[in-house]
């Protein structure tokens, strides 16, 4: 029994050494490589950055961050998201243009407060070389640029305008492409069993849920978009 035990404790220890070393490489590949830019001390984060971080570097180089409010507009249209959307956001963090708009992303997601709205934030380097990998794997050909998934599948991307209240363009571009995409399949009715659409009021609903229909809104988190949608 006790030989039995160690074998046990043995193998445990092991398959924490092995959870341990794929944390640490995923840790790697994953961490913030500072890079001089602009001549001077400062340096900017180049990879996958927090929020926190971006609000941070963002205050940093405009005061005025400091006292954003985000759009109640957007906010009501975040809160209202019941199927998973993801952002990913592609910024040079060593233009304050880029960050700003980062920043109100970040700030106006998580005063929305809701689980099924993601947003994560890759800094790259001026000239797109840096961080490679990300890059090419996401097809990023300028910055800032805003990548939206809905439901794991890419919907369509945003570039945020100069002055541009971005919380906003982005909460109606959501709204656009999912209405978009729900029009195209209206007569799908298995799409809409699974996918939550009772926001989208432009959408003629007879057919789910008129007489005969039983309009099901429950969402299926992580369910792929029909192919036929995209």
């Amino acid at each position: 029994m006790g030989g039995q035990n160690h074998g046990m404790r043995h193998r445990a220890a092991l398959a924490l050494t092995l959870a341990a070393a794929l944390l640490a490489q995923t840790a790697s590949a994953l961490s913030i490589v500072p890079r001089i830019y602009g001549g001077g001390q400062d340096q900017a984060p180049i990879g996958y950055i927090s929020k926190d971080r971006v609000v941070e570097l963002a205050t940093a180089a405009d005061g005025s961050v400091a006292s954003f409010t985000p759009s109640p507009t957007a906010l009501e249209s975040f809160a209202a998201l019941v199927d998973p959307v993801a952002i990913r956001m592609f910024l040079c963090a060593s233009r304050p243009a880029d960050l700003k708009p980062a920043a109100a992303l970040g700030l106006a997601a998580a005063a929305a407060a809701n689980p099924a709205l993601s947003v994560e934030f890759i800094a790259v380097t001026e000239d797109l070389s840096e961080p490679a990998a990300v890059i090419a794997e996401n097809g990023v050909t300028r910055a800032p640029e805003i990548v939206v998934y809905w439901m794991g599948t890419e919907i369509g991307r945003l570039q945020p305008a100069a002055g541009a209240v971005v919380e906003e363009d982005l909460a109606a571009f959501i709204f656009q492409a999912r209405t978009q995409i729900a029009e195209e399949m209206l007569l799908d009715n298995e799409f809409f069993k699974y996918t939550s659409h009772k926001d989208l009021l432009e959408l003629d609903c007879k057919r789910c849920h008129g007489p005969s229909g039983n309009g099901l809104l429950r969402a299926t988190i992580g369910r792929k978009l029909f192919p036929r949608a995209r």
